[in-house]
C-alpha cells in the first residue's frame, strides 16, 4: 500500500511541471523553475482514527514554477506549486504508526507591488486541491481516513528583497498564504466509504463547503537563493498549521520543515527551452 500510494504521487508531482511559453523577445524573462526536498517534523491529530496525538518525521518533494505576464505597466506572476508528502508518526503512550500520503497542488496568481527597487511585495488570491489519506495501523485493522480539500479561495503574500554583492545577487523571499473558504471531502463517524457506491445514498452529505470559521489553513514559507554557477541554491524552512473540524470530526496538523533544492530561470525561443545568463533571479 505504501509503495503504491508512492509511486502514483512522485508520477502526478512530476507531470504538473509546467512549460515556458514562446516569445519573440529574449530580453523577457519568462519563468523561474525550482525544484528540491524538505524534512522535518510533523505534529497531527484526526479524531476519525484516533483521540491521541500522533507525531513523527515527514518528508517532502515540491516542485514550483513561476512565469511572468506584463500587462501594461504592471507586472504579474503566475506561480504553480505541486508538494508530495510522506509522514510516518508515532504516539507517545501506544506502539500503534501512523502514515499520511498527502499530494498538495496550487496555484498563485501575484501583483507586483514593486515598493523599491530592490523591495517588491507580490499579492493576489490562490486556489489548490489537496488529496490524502492517514492509515492508522493496528493489531486488529488498519483503519483509513481519505479527504479531498478544493481551496477555492485563499489569499497569499510574497515580500521579496534582493541584495547584491560583488559576486552574487542575493534573494529573501517569505510566502504566506491564508486559506478562506472551500470544499471538503470526508466522512462522519456513522459514515462507510463503501456508501458512496449505494444508488440510494445521498453522497452529498460527504462533502462540506466551508470557510475560515470551520477550516483554518495558514502557510508561511521563508526562503533564500544564493545564485551558483549555472544554477540556483535555494534554501529555506516552512512551517505550516491546518485546524479543522468538518463533519464533527477534529483535525489538525502542525509542520516544520528544512527545505532544499535548486532553482533557474529561463525563456523559451523557437520552441527550444534556454537558459540565459543574463537572467539572475525572477522578482529582481
Amino acid at each position: 500500500m505504501r509503495n503504491f500510494v508512492f509511486i502514483i504521487s512522485f508520477i502526478f508531482f512530476f507531470l504538473t511541471t509546467l512549460h515556458a511559453e514562446t516569445s519573440d523577445s529574449a530580453s523577457v524573462r519568462l519563468g523561474n523553475r525550482a525544484f528540491g526536498l524538505g524534512i522535518g517534523r510533523e505534529t497531527h491529530h484526526v479524531s476519525f482514527l484516533s483521540p491521541l496525538l500522533y507525531s513523527g518525521t515527514t518528508y517532502e518533494f515540491w516542485n514550483e514554477t513561476i512565469k511572468h505576464q506584463s500587462v501594461g505597466k504592471c507586472d504579474f506572476y503566475s506561480l504553480v506549486n505541486n508538494r508530495v508528502s510522506m509522514t510516518y508518526m508515532m504516539p507517545t503512550s501506544e506502539s500503534t504508526e501512523m502514515s499520511s500520503y498527502y499530494d498538495v497542488f496550487e496555484y498563485h496568481h501575484f501583483y507586483d507591488w514593486k515598493l523599491t527597487p530592490k523591495f517588491h511585495m507580490l499579492c493576489g488570491p490562490y486556489a489548490g486541491f489537496e488529496f490524502g489519506a492517514d492509515l492508522l495501523f493496528s493489531n486488529s485493522n488498519n483503519p483509513v481516513y481519505i479527504r479531498a480539500d478544493l481551496s477555492l479561495l485563499g489569499l497569499s503574500f510574497r515580500p521579496t528583497l534582493c541584495v547584491r554583492t560583488k559576486r552574487r545577487l542575493i534573494k529573501f523571499s517569505d510566502q504566506l498564504d491564508l486559506r478562506l473558504a472551500g470544499v471538503v471531502f470526508s466522512p462522519t463517524y456513522t459514515q462507510l466509504y463503501y456508501d458512496l457506491t449505494l444508488e440510494e445514498y445521498d453522497k452529498s452529505e460527504f462533502f462540506d463547503f466551508n470557510s475560515f470559521s470551520e477550516k483554518f489553513r495558514f502557510s508561511n514559507k521563508l526562503m533564500v537563493e544564493l545564485p551558483l554557477r549555472k544554477t540556483t541554491l535555494r534554501l529555506g524552512m516552512l512551517f505550516e498549521r491546518s485546524k479543522s473540524m468538518i463533519n464533527m470530526i477534529d483535525n489538525r496538523t502542525t509542520s516544520v520543515q528544512a527545505l532544499v533544492g535548486w532553482s533557474y530561470d529561463y525563456y523559451n525561443l523557437k520552441g527550444r527551452l534556454n537558459r540565459d545568463s543574463r537572467f539572475t533571479t525572477v522578482f529582481e
